[in-house]
C-alpha cells in the first residue's frame, strides 16, 4: 500500500512501484522527467526512508506533479507543460508539506517556476547552482568532420580521462570528488563500453564524452569534455555527434544532454548538430533551515 500524505500528495513505499504508477506520464514526459527517472531506477528495489523519497501531486487520480529524492542528490521536481499551473501550486503545497514534516534536504532541481514555488513553501534561504537547459536531438544534422576518429574509450586511456573527468567536475560542476572515486567510475565507463574518445591524426586523445541515463526510448549524452589546448577544432562536435549517430542507428528516438544556458558556445555547438531546447533546468542549494 502507498503511504498518503496530506490533501492530494501520494508517497510511493518503493521507487519500483513510483515507475510503475507513473509510467504513462514518463512515458509522454521521458527526456523532461529523467533525472526522477534515473534515480528511481537506480533504486527501483529500495524501500523508500530517509533518504529516499518518491511521490505525486495528483487530481482526479492523474499526476500534476512527479517529485523525487535520492541521497545525496536533491530532490527532483516534473510537471507537465499543460498543466504547468497546476504544477507550480502542488510544488509549493509540497514545500510546506516536507517543512512541517521535517525532510531533511540539500537543495532542489526542476523548472525555473516549479523551483521557486517550491521553495516559497518550504522557507529558508536558498542559492542558485546552476541554470541549464535540457536539450533533445531526434534528427542528426552531420557537421563539417574534423580529421580523426571517434572510438570507446579502452583500459590504456584511463589516467587520461580520469584526469580530463576531475577537470570537469571542477569547471563545469564546482566540485572536487575524491581522485580514487573518479577513476574507478571511469573504468566502468570504458568497461561498459560508453566513454567515447575524439582522436585527431597522431593517435592522442583529444576530448571525451560518454553515455550515462539509458532511458526506454532515448540516451543521455554527458561528460562532454576538451582540454583547453584542444578547444575550437570542432572535436567536441564530432564526438557528440559520433555518440547520436550510434544511438540513432540503434534505435533509439532521440539524444539529450544537459547544457549550461549560460555557455552560448556549447549552445551553438549543440544547435548546430540538430539539438532544441525541451525546457530549463535549474539547481537550487539550500543554505539555511526555515526560521
Amino acid at each position: 500500500m502507498e503511504r498518503r500524505g496530506i490533501m492530494n500528495i501520494k508517497l510511493y513505499e518503493s521507487p519500483g512501484k513510483f515507475l510503475r504508477d507513473n509510467e504513462a506520464f514518463f512515458r509522454q514526459y521521458e527526456a523532461a522527467t529523467q533525472l526522477n527517472q534515473g534515480n528511481a531506477m537506480a533504486n527501483r528495489d529500495r524501500p523508500c526512508g530517509p533518504g529516499l523519497l518518491f511521490g505525486r501531486w495528483e487530481e482526479t487520480g492523474k499526476p500534476v506533479l512527479v517529485f523525487g529524492r535520492a541521497a545525496p542528490w536533491n530532490l527532483c521536481l516534473n510537471a507537465s507543460e499543460e498543466a504547468l499551473p497546476l504544477g507550480e501550486k502542488a510544488a509549493g503545497a509540497l514545500g510546506r508539506y516536507l517543512r512541517e514534516a521535517g525532510e531533511e534536504l540539500i537543495g532542489v532541481t526542476g523548472r525555473e517556476e516549479l523551483c521557486r514555488a517550491f521553495l516559497e513553501g518550504f522557507g529558508g534561504e536558498f542559492t542558485e547552482k546552476s541554470a541549464m537547459d535540457i536539450l533533445v536531438l531526434r534528427h542528426l544534422i552531420e557537421p563539417q568532420p574534423v580529421p580523426g576518429k571517434v572510438r570507446k574509450a579502452r583500459e590504456e586511456d584511463l589516467e587520461t580521462v580520469t584526469r580530463w573527468a576531475l577537470a570537469f567536475y571542477e569547471e563545469a560542476l564546482h566540485q572536487h570528488p575524491d581522485r580514487e572515486e573518479v577513476r574507478e567510475k571511469r573504468r566502468e565507463l570504458i568497461r561498459r563500453g560508453t566513454l567515447w574518445l575524439m582522436e585527431p591524426p597522431g593517435g592522442e586523445a583529444a576530448s571525451m564524452a560518454q553515455t550515462s541515463r539509458q532511458l526506454a526510448h532515448g540516451t543521455a549524452v554527458s561528460g562532454v569534455y576538451t582540454p583547453p589546448e584542444h578547444r575550437g577544432k570542432g572535436y567536441a562536435q564530432n564526438t557528440v555527434t559520433a555518440i547520436c549517430r550510434e544511438r540513432l542507428a540503434a534505435g533509439m528516438e532521440y539524444c539529450t544532454l544537459f547544457v549550461d544556458r549560460r555557455n552560448p558556445i556549447s549552445n551553438r555547438v549543440y544547435r548546430k548538430i540538430g539539438f532544441e531546447t525541451l525546457e530549463d533546468c535549474r539547481e537550487y542549494t539550500l543554505r539555511s533551515l526555515p526560521g
